[in-house]
């Protein structure tokens, strides 16, 4: 007898039929006599129809010993909304993935990457100017800063206004680079250095 599951039909083993007055009882209501195929192709299970064996897609995750979730084919659905913040989702019946689904977490927009890399650049700028003025302090004091700013001022009174106006032009360069990306490709190639 070729058991299988009452509520999702897949197979789940194999038992001898039980003998009754010398005959087998070849009846069941979670068994089948038809035996499954013998080739099941991974991410595919066996299940009973209730006629024939059928072999299905199972993209279904599974329980392991400890309780936790495993495996099973995470997807996303664009067509209801979800976009690179959205969590995986995962099947809880058999079968196919629904129509539109996608097994790539959706990229992030183009604007979304600029933006994030644009912040990179001005925050990267900001930490170029201090540690122009304060080498070699790795976390100076805002009170650090604002004395090696008075004291190259006090040397050179063009000096704060030179550095700044250094790193703000780097900073310009690197900006217009991102606005002029077209692709994701294009942004990771603008390298984020200034000299220090």
């Amino acid at each position: 007898m070729y058991t299988y599951d009452l509520r999702t039909g897949e197979f789940t083993g194999s038992r001898p039929a039980q003998v009754v007055n010398g005959k087998p009882l070849t009846k069941s209501a979670c068994a089948a006599t038809t035996p499954p195929p013998d080739a099941i192709p991974d991410g595919h299970v066996a299940r009973w129809t209730g006629d024939a064996w059928e072999v299905v897609e199972d993209h279904r995750q599974h329980t392991d010993a400890a309780g936790g979730r495993q495996g099973g084919t995470p997807y996303w659905l664009p067509t209801e909304g979800d976009d690179y913040t959205s969590p995986p989702r995962y099947m809880d019946t058999l079968g196919p993935l629904p129509d539109g689904a996608v097994t790539e977490r959706p990229e992030k927009p183009l604007s979304v990457i600029k933006n994030e890399k644009a912040h990179e650049i001005r925050e990267a700028c900001d930490a170029a100017i201090v540690a122009s003025l304060t080498m070699p302090s790795e976390t100076p004091s805002s009170l650090e800063v604002t004395m090696a700013a008075a004291s190259l001022a006090a040397i050179d009174p063009d000096g704060p206004d030179t550095l700044l106006a250094l790193h703000t032009a780097r900073r310009d360069e690197l900006l217009a680079a991102v606005a002029a990306a077209e692709s994701p490709a294009d942004l990771a190639a603008v390298e984020v250095s200034y000299a220090v």
